[in-house]
């Protein structure tokens, strides 16, 4: 286990938390901190306890009021885009490449024959 001084409202605590988890509880207490700090501006010092079950109901409060908030508010998930458009002028350029490819083809056994056909008169003579 791995000890950790955090500082909240000007004091040091000493707590422990598992290897690797250091900089995460040190997130969190600058948060908490943060939290105390401006409960403090508001309220004054009223003592370390108090700042902090303050803060803490005020955290929890508001972490559990969250979900409610989210529900209440429907999300809507945004419209599948129409692609018909760009699907058709892609499925025609694959067409028109098929026709060209066909008539290349065609081209290419028509200028074998005519080697052949070459090939064959000049074996002739």
């Amino acid at each position: 286990m791995a000890q950790v001084t955090i500082t909240i409202n000007n004091r040091p605590y000493t707590v422990a938390c598992e290897d690797g988890q250091e900089p995460r509880l040190q997130e969190l207490a600058d948060a908490l901190d943060r939290e105390v700090a401006g409960l403090a501006r508001a309220v004054g010092q009223i003592g370390d306890s108090r700042l902090l079950v303050i803060s803490g109901l005020s955290l929890i409060d508001r972490l559990e009021s969250a979900p409610a908030v989210a529900l209440a508010e429907p999300v809507e998930a945004p419209a599948a885009p129409d692609n018909s458009q760009e699907i058709a002028a892609l499925e025609a350029r694959a067409q028109a490449a098929e026709e060209q490819a066909a008539t290349l083809q065609a081209q290419l056994a028509e200028a074998t024959q005519r080697i052949d056909a070459l090939a064959a008169g000049l074996q002739g003579d």
